[in-house]
């Protein structure tokens, strides 16, 4: 009898609080978006409000922002997906203030890249030429801080550049040089906690006859005599995502 109890019970529905706990959360959606070819566009500009994208940029960066990957890591297409910019102008339908607003935004962006581009795309897994991140032979130069959230690492300039990180672990400095050198990089550091820091070199790829420039060393060479890190070159893994299929923007 017991038995029979227990199962008409495990039968019987939920309450609604239970069912909710469990419901996956719906994902982001812009409930407006504007497009715009901008033909005058030679660079990349964003901002980040809470809820909001405005951003300048290829499709190609728009698709590697959304999908949170390196520019490299995006292949195939049409060739003007890495030539033309677009300005978009976006805000989310709801913010979820228990959600980083970054994720929110990329999330929405997805959706708003196959609907509004038309863009099919699949993954893809190889190995291709790129670094390792290692311990200089003269030892790691960088001290340890103490992590109290306030995470964060940007770079400017042209021809000479300079790197500002706070409370950064060696991913995101690998992630870093990964962008700065257009190759993937591995940290096989096995370095463990946060550093801050500031780093300059100057652009091998970068003609200039200025003192600031010539007196700078290369970014090999600064992460050597800086951090006590070198990148040496290896076969590395690495994650593709394959356009398939990706048509210019419907009008707004």
């Amino acid at each position: 009898m017991r038995s029979v109890l227990c199962a008409l019970m495990c039968a019987l529905p939920l309450p609604i609080s239970v069912r909710c706990q469990n419901a996956p959360l719906p994902k982001p959606v812009f409930e407006a978006a504007s497009i715009k070819l901008n033909p005058k566009a030679d660079g990349t500009d964003s901002e980040n409000t809470p809820g909001l994208l405005r951003a300048q940029m290829t499709l190609k960066r728009y698709i590697a922002y959304a999908y949170d990957v390196k520019d490299f890591q995006v292949r195939g297409g049409p060739s003007w997906i890495d030539l033309e910019h677009y300005d978009i102008t976006a805000k989310l339908e709801r913010v979820d203030p228990q959600r980083q607003h970054d994720v929110q935004i990329r999330e929405a962006l997805q959706t708003l890249l196959a609907e509004r581009f038309q863009l099919t795309f699949h993954r893809e897994s190889k190995e291709t030429g790129g670094y390792a991140l290692l311990t200089a032979k003269g030892g790691f130069k960088l001290t340890l801080v103490a992590d109290e959230g306030d995470h964060g690492i940007s770079s400017k300039g042209g021809g000479t550049r300079q790197l500002t990180a706070t409370q950064v672990d060696m991913a995101r400095v690998a992630a870093f040089l990964a962008r700065e050198t257009g190759s993937p990089v591995e940290d096989q550091t096995h370095i463990p906690g946060v550093f801050t820091f500031t780093l300059e070199w100057a652009r091998d790829d970068f003609r200039s006859s200025s003192e600031e420039h010539d007196a700078l060393p290369s970014l090999f060479t600064a992460l050597q005599e800086k951090l006590g890190l070198r990148l040496e070159a290896r076969r590395v893994p690495l994650d593709l995502l394959m356009i398939d299929s990706a048509e210019r923007p419907s009008k707004n």
